[in-house]
Parts: structure tokens; sequence; C-alpha cells
């Protein structure tokens, strides 16, 4: 198992390097003038000049690039053009409540999804396996900016005094579900699937012919041989989440990444975009290896193919 995570780490290093190659390149390929964007309408040639040294803009673009890996290297990802604040403590202040988000997103999805899944396999063609499909469809098909809207506009019918903001955990309850439908509804769809597929086999039969009850047939032994897909799916989407979901945080005013983000690129403050960028990236592919750990804890055959 050491070996297999060594493997995997080792892999991860040219993914880490090009993901800051690409954060660095972004504030070229970006139309504009990142010095023009800080001062303004009015401003003056020398004044350009002075921030282009500051910010080591009027130098080549390897000189950048060190300047750039260096401040990586010590936690500075650069100071904000719009409110001259370290980047690195703007995205540390966000991330808390992005992760709250995260979280209570992925409860919902797991919640709904597994137990839905489940029971549809239970029953399949049934009346409670056909709504229970209905709601997936539905749930894959919405928008999240669409189911977000339509939570609004229930919760004000039945007076749901959280709408937005943060605070207490009832503000968290519509962004979690507006952003877990998606995920649940997939994670539904999937469990069913591959639970009708399990639950075929013989070793259920077996197990079932020995007396033991439903719940352990379900639990102990179908469900554990399921784990890999369902694993993929809640380790992505969770990965998904903490990069940055601008759209609910923007709809229920969420103080998140994601909103950092959205209002980084309407300023055109560009520190702050490479900053929320390379975070978000490096998130994502922080949980992506996580789930590749949990591969080949949950199926020995897997850590064994790839040592």
């Amino acid at each position: 198992m050491i070996q297999f995570i060594i493997r995997r780490i080792l892999e991860l290093i040219p993914v880490i390097i090009g993901i800051i190659l690409l954060t660095f390149i972004l504030m070229y390929i970006v139309p504009g003038d990142p010095v023009l964007s800080m001062v303004g309408e009015r401003y003056d040639e020398a004044t350009l000049e002075i921030l282009r040294e500051q910010f080591h803009l009027n130098q080549s673009l390897p000189t950048q690039f060190f300047h750039y890996l260096n401040g990586l290297i010590h936690g500075d990802l650069g100071i904000s053009f719009v409110n001259q604040q370290p980047v690195t403590k703007l995205i540390m202040e966000r991330f808390p409540a992005t992760m709250i988000l995260a979280l209570g997103a992925m409860f919902i999805s797991i919640l709904l999804g597994l137990s839905v899944g489940v029971i549809s396999a239970i029953k399949p063609h049934s009346i409670i396996d056909r709504a229970a499909m209905l709601f997936a469809l539905a749930g894959i098909s919405m928008p999240v900016f669409w189911v977000g809207l339509l939570l609004v506009l229930a919760a004000q019918s039945m007076g749901w005094q959280y709408l937005s903001g943060y605070g207490c955990w009832a503000y968290l309850v519509l962004p979690a579900i507006t952003l877990g439908t998606r995920s649940a509804a997939f994670l539904a769809r999937v469990t069913r699937a591959n639970m009708l597929e399990v639950l075929n086999q013989d070793y259920i039969r077996t197990a079932r012919a020995k007396g033991l009850s439903q719940l352990i047939v379900i639990t102990k032994h179908a469900l554990k041989n399921t784990l890999i897909p369902i694993v993929t799916i809640i380790g992505v989407d969770f990965g998904s989440y903490l990069s940055g979901a601008v759209l609910t945080e923007s709809i229920f005013n969420w103080p998140g990444i994601g909103r950092l983000a959205l209002n980084a690129i309407m300023q055109r403050d560009f520190p702050v975009i490479q900053g929320t960028v390379l975070v978000t990236a490096l998130v994502f592919v922080t949980s992506n290896f996580i789930v590749d750990i949990l591969y080949g804890y949950l199926d020995p055959r897997i850590r064994i193919e790839k040592s």
C-alpha cells in the first residue's frame, strides 16, 4: 500500500507543475493591462512604470516566473490589485465558508443519493423505483441556478427567513440543497445500476440462503461491492464543490471562494484570479488523489495492478 501511495504522489508532481505554469500564463492570455486595471481612468506614465516595476511586470517572462514560483514556495500568492490585501489572506478567509458549503452539499448528496438508489434497486420497476428515477432525471436535468431560484421562491412562500447570507446553520440549508441536488440525482442512478448488478450475483443468493436479514445483505455484502463508482462520484463532486460553486454562492450571497473569484473577474483583479484558480485546481487534484488511495484500500487488486 505504501508503494502504491508513493507512486500516486510521484504522478501528481507533473500535474502540479502544469497547474502552476497555466496559472502563471493566465496573466498574459487574459486581455487587458493588469496595471491599468489598478489605476483606473486617471493615471500618468510615471505611475504605470512604478507599478510595473513593483509587480515585476517590466521584466522578462522567465524572471517573472521565478518571482511567481518563489512566492508560491513561501505561500505568497501576490497582492490584490483592488483592495491591496494579500491574496493568500483573502482566500483563507473565504475557504472555511466554501468548505462548510461543500460538506453540507455532500451530506445532502450522500443521504439522498444512496438511500434513493438502494431503495430503487431493492424494488425495481415498482412505483417507488419509477418515482425515484423521475427525481433523479429531474435533478440531473435542472441547472443549479434554476434549482436555487426555485428553492428561494418556495422558501419565501413558506416564510423561511434564511434566504441568503452566512451565519448559523439555517443559512446553509438552501445553498446545500441547491448544490447537492444534481450530485444526489447522479449518485442515485449510479447506485441503483450497480446495486441491481450486484444483487443478481451468486454470493448474494448464498447470503440470503443462509438466512441473513435483508439489512445485512444490503449493507454488508451488496453495498460494499458498489463503493468504487460511488466513491468516484463523491470524490469528484466534493472537489468541484471546493473548487468554488460560483453560481450557488452568488445566488445565496455566500462568502466563499467561488464568489471571490467572480468578483475578481468582474474587477479584473489578476492576482486574485490567479490565486483562486491555483488553489481550486490543487484542491481538485488532492481530492482525486484521495479517491485513488481509497480505490486501493477498497479493492486490493487495483493497488497490485498499479504498483
